[in-house]
């Protein structure tokens, strides 16, 4: 089986980055450079017509969004406890928790980081920020409530936790107060003390592509 990533710097694709990293196997990782444009060239928009990263490439099968990539290389690699699998429960409520993050959490980061997303009046950026920090501070108490008493989201660590990160990172990043949520930044030090974690993480946060495409530090 052939497996490949595609993936830029800072995005949501660390998740199922991460994921492959947990799997212990072979890919092709390829950098896109958004700044550049590479996301929307002919030859990107024939794999991902949406432009977006990630694009998990199974042979001559595409997978996009994080929620559905995770779930197939759960499936493709079971050994590597990618998801909670205790219990029909936990199964349903981790795909739930990654359905809210990618439609409800992640939409409302960007916002938060990017008023222009909103509105291409500048005098709304303002209200744009403080809505979706409002928003994010709800979403935020509800992952803190659940992180009391345990170290995961579910019993043992999953991908759920790698998204969960993420958006810790996406949020606190971009100016949102993290000290009233104690609970989510001591699983935010957790996660990225994972080994699989930290390695994308020398990725992920040290190198960038330069201008002329080259990763730089």
């Amino acid at each position: 089986m052939s497996i490949a990533l595609y993936w830029i710097p800072g995005s949501c694709a660390r998740v199922p980055f991460v994921a492959l990293e947990e799997a212990g196997v072979q890919f092709d990782l390829r950098p896109i450079n958004r700044y550049r444009g590479e996301h929307e060239t002919e030859a990107y928009l024939a794999i991902n017509p949406k432009g977006k990263v990630p694009a998990l490439v199974l042979d001559d099968f595409v997978v996009t969004e994080v929620p559905v990539v995770v779930q197939v290389l759960a499936r493709r690699f079971p050994a590597a406890n990618l998801l909670p699998t205790g219990s029909e429960k936990d199964e349903i409520e981790a795909l739930s928790l990654m359905a809210w993050f990618a439609s409800g959490l992640h939409p409302t980061a960007g916002m938060h980081r990017f008023p222009n997303l909103g509105s291409a009046e500048e005098s709304a950026y303002e209200g744009i920020r403080m809505k979706a920090r409002e928003d994010l501070r709800k979403g935020f108490s509800i992952l803190e409530r659940r992180l009391a008493g345990r170290e995961w989201l579910f019993d043992d660590w999953s991908i759920v936790d790698a998204y969960a990160f993420y958006l810790w990172f996406r949020v606190v990043g971009s100016g949102l107060d993290g000290s009233e949520f104690p609970l989510y930044a001591a699983h935010a030090r957790r996660c990225e003390s994972r080994p699989s974690v930290a390695r994308v993480l020398v990725l992920d946060l040290g190198l960038f592509l330069g201008d002329d495409g080259a990763a730089r530090r």
